[in-house]
């Protein structure tokens, strides 16, 4: 096995010719001198072939090893070696393999969670197309009056808008997570960006019978894209009114300091409980108070954008003895 590498033959080969070579005038000036230095050739030429061999052996150890993985082997223990270049290698294959473990595990969940989510989005779904069918079907009723005609109109028209905003939301979640959305990087003043998102909601708020009160520094300013952290704070604000009872009321104070602005969005509703408050942002999660109507993504979105904003954004609920959720939102000033 060692001779049937061409480049080891090259090697032996240029050895021997060397020492033969060596040996010539050697002989010449003694014939002593002659076999000395070929008995040295000899014993150096063993020891090259002992090395050789154990070298061969080891990488064959590795190589065995590694087609075990290949065929699907789990606990597959690599040889140490000491030191030199096998054990460098055995070393650099074991990081390796390690690592596309580590990737086989992370694209295993991924495809978990993504069929998660595609059974979650079917659901989602399925709610409202289930309700427009049955809507339908009384249209078909010959005598039905022009107030419930209106009323299953009304009705279609909640389902569709749901379904719109269910299908936009994640159109925008999958382009940021594959980080084909261009977010601007632009300075803008805060309180016009708040009052934007504020009034997306004046009419569901004043049918809700919720007040929205804003404390907004004129002057503060924060970098980067407006419209995008305008439907972060809008789809919090969101949340907030579907969670606050009628003649609640919805604040959001601005605290403007040199190395940030904190915008803290608190409601008067019946808060967030406390073991769904680490869950609140994630994807399809419905807190144990959460609407019939909720999806679960509004904050997860929230949550994305202020992430690509090197924002930072936190929930919880105000103390004692008032009642509501409170979300804390920081945008940092230095260069991004």
């Amino acid at each position: 096995m060692l001779l049937n590498n061409s480049e080891i033959r090259r090697e032996y080969l240029i050895t021997l010719i060397v020492c033969a070579l060596l040996c010539v005038p050697c002989f010449i000036i003694d014939v002593r001198c002659g076999c000395a230095v070929i008995v040295t050739t000899a014993v150096l030429l063993v020891i090259r072939v002992i090395a050789d061999v154990r070298r061969y052996r080891r990488i064959s150890s590795l190589s065995g090893c590694i087609d075990k993985i290949l065929h699907g082997a789990e606990n597959v223990a690599f040889e140490e070696y000491q030191e030199g270049e096998v054990a460098i290698l055995s070393s650099e294959i074991h990081k390796m393999i390690i690592r596309l473990r580590e990737q086989a595990s992370q694209l295993l969940a991924d495809k978990r969670f993504l069929s998660d989510s595609i059974a979650d989005i079917a659901h989602q779904l399925r709610t409202p197309l289930t309700s427009m069918n049955i809507v339908v079907d009384m249209f078909s009723e010959p005598e039905l009056s022009d107030d419930k005609r209106f009323g299953l109109l009304a009705e279609m028209m909640t389902g569709l808008n749901r379904i719109e905003w269910l299908i936009n939301t994640l159109l925008k979640m999958s382009k940021i997570d594959a980080d084909t959305v261009f977010f601007e990087n632009k300075t803008y003043n805060l309180k016009e960006m708040l009052k934007k998102a504020g009034d997306i909601l004046a009419v569901p708020l004043d049918i809700n019978g919720v007040t929205l009160k804003m404390n907004v520094p004129d002057d503060a300013e924060v970098r980067g894209d407006m419209m995008w952290t305008c439907e972060a704070i809008g789809n919090i604000l969101k949340n907030c009114m579907e969670h606050t009872p009628d003649g609640g009321t919805i604040s959001i104070d601005v605290k403007d300091t040199p190395i940030y602005a904190e915008i803290v969005i608190s409601d008067t509703g019946s808060g967030i409980d406390p073991d769904d408050i680490p869950h609140v942002f994630e994807r399809f999660y419905r807190g144990k108070v959460a609407l019939n109507t909720s999806i679960g993504i509004g904050l997860a979105l929230s949550k994305m954008i202020i992430d690509r904003h090197s924002g930072t954004i936190s929930v919880g609920n105000k103390p004692e003895p008032d009642h509501g959720a409170i979300f804390t939102i920081r945008f940092y000033k230095s260069e991004r």
